[in-house]
């Protein structure tokens, strides 16, 4: 796309892009449950698991009961565990679970650091088989990264945020466990916001098969080289040897719109978002022009 003459005709279609693109953002400190370990309708879960479900990052507990039903309907309040670093919540049953089920486990809903109001909970119904999960996973890490810049508004702070957001993919995984137990952990190995590396920037259970994992960071801690490396760990809490495969990415500061013209890493989505509102705007132009033209040769 050439660059537009009018510097002012540039900048006001960037600010009618910028206006039609949707804000994502979720309710405002909303505490919600995010997913489960294992996740609903497993079939696989080993009778040594600990159960497991992550929340939102405002999520706080103040010790709500998690509740275990047992195939026979008794139910079981269970002493857990909450891991503020990957808001994490988990129980481990007093004695391995009998092979069967179903079992259900009542995840509770949990207030927010910034919010009144409850996010949601949930549960999830599963069955247990006779072997135990006795060796670490197996993962072949984090593939490939790619990149998009996201702006959007924060629903706490009604301003807008630039996050650079990666697209990872990610290796083949799987467990003497089941693959549906396994939850992954990506770290941030170099950028100016990796740190030691020590701290992961997500712990969510693992996408299915073929399905790429998501990281949001925000944009001062994401310019220049950009690497990610991950593990999956299993329901015993072993963990795969996957640390030393990383994946790397290169990424550009902001602004990107320079000419009217797409940075090389624009996502075709937003391209083809783009060339569509420039479309409109130059369809609304010239009949504007045309009208005007018209007015012109009629007046004597």
């Amino acid at each position: 796309m050439r660059p537009i003459a009018a510097g002012a005709a540039c900048a006001s279609l960037f600010g009618i892009l910028a206006l039609a693109a949707p804000a994502r953002g979720a309710p405002c400190g909303q505490p919600n449950l995010v997913d489960m370990v294992p996740p609903d309708k497993a079939t696989d879960v080993p009778p040594n698991a600990t159960l497991a479900a992550h929340y939102t990052a405002s999520a706080d507990y103040l010790g709500e009961p998690v509740v275990l039903v047992l195939p026979d309907g008794e139910e079981q309040t269970l002493p857990a565990t909450f891991d503020a670093t990957e808001v994490r919540l988990s129980i481990t049953p007093g004695a391995p679970l009998a092979p069967g089920g179903p079992y259900v486990v009542r995840w509770p809903a949990l207030r927010g650091l910034n919010a009144a109001a409850p996010g949601t909970g949930g549960q999830a119904t599963f069955s247990v088989v006779t072997t135990p999960d006795s060796a670490p996973p197996m993962f072949d890490g984090v593939a490939a990264a790619r990149w998009h810049l996201d702006r959007s508004t924060n629903d706490c702070t009604d301003s807008i945020e630039e996050r650079f957001v990666f697209d990872l993919d990610l290796g083949a995984a799987s467990d003497d466990g089941g693959r549906d137990g396994l939850t992954l952990l990506l770290f941030q190995t170099s950028g100016p916001g990796a740190g030691d590396g020590s701290v992961p920037v997500l712990a969510r259970a693992l996408p299915p098969e073929g399905e790429s994992a998501e990281v949001a960071l925000p944009a001062g801690d994401s310019v220049g080289r950009i690497c990610f490396a991950g593990l999956v760990r299993d329901t015993t809490g072993q963990v795969s040897s996957s640390a030393d495969r990383e994946a790397c990415v290169e990424t550009t500061a902001p602004p990107f719109f320079q000419g009217c013209e797409l940075a090389p890493n624009a996502r075709p989505a937003a391209a083809g978002s783009m060339f569509g509102l420039l479309a409109v705007v130059l369809a609304v132009v010239a009949v504007v022009l045309a009208g005007r033209r018209r007015r012109g040769r009629s007046r004597p």
